[in-house]
């Protein structure tokens, strides 16, 4: 709601040292009613919105709201949003980089929900291309705009 206001939001990465606060930041709660405070996070001035960032998040995307995707479910409790947004700034802790600077998944270790109440975080990766070997799409997956667009012959 938030988001669709303002025209603005922060996308903060949650990682397993966050979990309870981000269960905390779950709950439904008024508008007025401060979620940083009840999740005991510290907020972070943002660079180019309006929306606060978490300062204890690795990683931030400041956004500019584009639309919201409602997916309705057997009831209020089964309904799921889903807000895009444009990113237009990033934030990333030196500490959260790989030497190459990428994202280092497994020092960041973000959490995923399994079902029921279980979940999981992530503590083991492995690379795998996918069987597309040439184009800009799979230029695209490994993480580099440069090669993709140079796939499509605008580069």
């Amino acid at each position: 709601m938030n988001a669709e206001e303002s025209g603005q939001f922060v996308w903060n990465m949650a990682t397993y040292d966050l979990d309870e606060a981000v269960n905390i930041s779950s709950e439904e709660l008024p508008p007025e009613v401060d979620e940083f405070a009840v999740a005991g996070l510290t907020k972070a001035a943002a660079t180019r919105i309006r929306p606060p960032r978490v300062a204890e998040s690795p990683v931030q995307f400041e956004c500019e709201y584009m639309t919201t995707l409602r997916l309705p479910g057997n009831g209020a409790m089964g309904a799921v949003d889903v807000v895009f947004g444009k990113v237009i700034a990033v934030h990333i802790a030196d500490w959260a980089l790989t030497p190459e600077g990428r994202i280092d998944i497994l020092k960041v270790r973000p959490p995923a929900r399994l079902g029921y109440h279980d979940c999981t975080s992530i503590e083991h990766m492995f690379t795998m291309a996918t069987a597309m070997k040439t184009g800009a799409g799979s230029a695209g997956l490994e993480g580099s705009p440069e090669k993709a667009m140079a796939a499509l012959g605008t580069g």
